[in-house]
């Protein structure tokens, strides 16, 4: 691979003693059933939403809130998105007041996009919101079993984009021999069928 999971900050590989059946299969089990049920959780929300900024809006907000005026194409390329849906979603936040367009002063022909206030407003919302609702998750949780979740968790997340983007990487440039050249397959993630 381009990239290994072991390049990891040190206090990301340290190990932990968890006992218990299941190792990587019950962790990889886990996280397709966390996936399954954050995205029933996503319909439920954008079923009862109204005008609420859905996520994927929500998450071009904040970038663009945490990153400062940029243009549409960095904005699709931070996120990992199509110019053509980022450009959708722009075009209705900006609609919305939540975003606005100003001259780009280095090149007159472009413009930046900028948060409006009452596009913090609204990401102010939701972030308490969030907070809010995770605090009723991990409500029974000793500060204890949350240190050590959230330093286990930030040590999977990154490894595990890191690792993935090795794997995608190491998929593109492996020869097909179904059609003599570079590979078609794809992979998508845990519930794709073909990533770890």
């Amino acid at each position: 691979m381009a990239e290994r999971a072991d390049t990891l900050p040190a206090r990301m590989r340290k190990t932990t003693d968890c006992p218990g059946p299941g190792g990587v299969t019950r962790v990889a089990d886990s996280v397709v059933q966390l996936l399954r049920i954050v995205r029933r959780s996503k319909a439920r929300v954008l079923a009862t939403a109204g005008k609420d900024v859905e996520s994927a809006t929500q998450i071009l907000l904040r970038t663009v809130a945490l990153e400062g005026p940029m243009r549409a194409s960095a904005l699709a390329a931070s996120v990992g998105s199509d110019l053509s849906t980022v450009s959708r979603q722009v075009a209705a936040l900006v609609g919305r007041g939540l975003l606005e367009r100003r001259a780009d002063q280095l090149d007159g022909r472009a413009s930046l996009l900028v948060v409006t206030e009452i596009g913090r407003a609204v990401i102010a919302e939701h972030e308490q919101g969030r907070q809010q609702f995770f605090e009723a998750v991990l409500a029974s949780w000793t500060a204890d079993e949350l240190q050590c979740f959230a330093g286990l968790l930030e040590r999977f997340t990154a490894s595990y984009d890191l690792t993935h983007k090795a794997w995608m990487l190491d998929r593109a440039l492996a020869p097909n021999p179904e059609v003599g050249g570079r590979s078609g397959n794809r992979l998508t993630g845990p519930e794709g069928g073909l990533t770890p």
